[in-house]
């Protein structure tokens, strides 16, 4: 299946976080209950970031479609994420606003 996008929009960068776990696997909230948040770091222990943004997609129907959210990453396993990954970051859709 080929994939291309039609078009892109409100590119943001995004911190990679997960949630922070006990030793026993469960998740730990904070005083007020809520799940503490911990930043990703990549191997070279710097933060993981991707970009959220809008997109439209070719296999997904005419060029008439809704804005859906996609998360672009340079570690995407699809080559058309990877590839959108890089053309945002090359100012190919503008500028990318920050968190």
């Amino acid at each position: 299946m080929s994939i291309t996008l039609i078009a892109v929009r409100n590119p943001q960068w995004q911190t990679v976080k997960t949630e922070r776990l006990d030793s026993d696997g469960n998740v730990v909230n904070d005083e007020d209950g809520n799940p503490i948040m911990d930043i990703v770091n990549d191997d070279d222990g710097n933060p993981m970031r991707l970009i959220q943004c809008e997109a439209q997609w070719s296999h997904l129907g005419d060029d008439t479609q809704e804005w859906l959210p996609f998360a672009a990453t340079s570690w995407d396993v699809e080559q058309h994420g990877r590839d959108l990954y890089n053309a945002i970051v090359a100012g190919d859709h503008g500028a990318i606003a920050e968190e």
